[in-house]
């Protein structure tokens, strides 16, 4: 060996071996309390690597997890194409309107029927607007005046006179007599009395205006 390096050693070894055979004596001597209370402890924190597992233990890790992958099972989701229904195609008719320039007018629309109307009757009707004349049920004769009788005067009287809505005569006026005078009071006695089924207008009874001509005649 070199020189230079034996001689640095060789030292080193000397002061270790003077170091140790002092040692006893300084444990013979011992140390005094304020000695120690002087002493700094010192904690020396050594830090570790973290150790590599070892390959063998790498290898099995994989072997396990190959079999567990092995062993579930893979599940293969197969998504079905659901066909969706078409349409039917629907051809819609062309339609044609054809208008006809001379019609100027709107279609004619009927009015709704109407309800029953409310009859709301006039004072008095003329023989030609009624639906229904009055018709006599009961009738006394006129009393032939005795002077005409026995004279043998035949005549005649044109009368007017209202059948009210009861049937009874009323306002009875007389228009023509021939001969004048002779037979007016027995025609204005005998109306009175006279009974009518009244003249009728949609069905209901009405005062109705009647005229009449009343003959006198003489039998055999």
């Amino acid at each position: 060996m070199n020189n230079r390096v034996i001689i640095p050693v060789g030292l080193a070894l000397l002061f270790n071996i003077l170091l140790f055979s002092a040692l006893p004596l300084l444990v013979q001597r011992g140390f005094n309390k304020s000695g120690l209370e002087t002493i700094i402890p010192v904690n020396i924190i050594q830090l570790k690597r973290p150790s590599s597992p070892p390959p063998e233990k790498e290898k099995e890790e994989l072997q396990e997890k190959k079999k567990l992958e092995e062993v579930i099972p893979k599940v293969k989701l197969k998504l079905q194409k659901r066909a969706i229904p078409q349409r039917p195609e629907i051809e819609t008719p062309q339609l044609t309107f054809e208008i006809n320039p001379r019609l100027t007018v709107g279609m004619a629309v009927t009015p709704p029927p109407k309800g029953p109307a409310v009859f709301s009757p006039k004072e008095s009707y003329l023989q030609g607007e009624v639906d229904q004349m009055p018709i006599a049920v009961f009738k006394m004769e006129p009393i032939y005046p005795y002077r005409a009788r026995r004279l043998r005067v035949f005549g005649e009287v044109k009368v007017k006179f209202l059948v009210d809505e009861r049937g009874h005569v009323g306002r009875v006026k007389i228009l023509s007599s021939r001969p004048a005078g002779i037979f007016d009071k027995s025609v204005l006695k005998a109306l009175p009395s006279w009974k009518f089924s009244p003249g009728k207008v949609r069905g209901n009874a009405v005062s109705t205006w009647v005229v009449t001509t009343i003959e006198f005649k003489m039998g055999g």
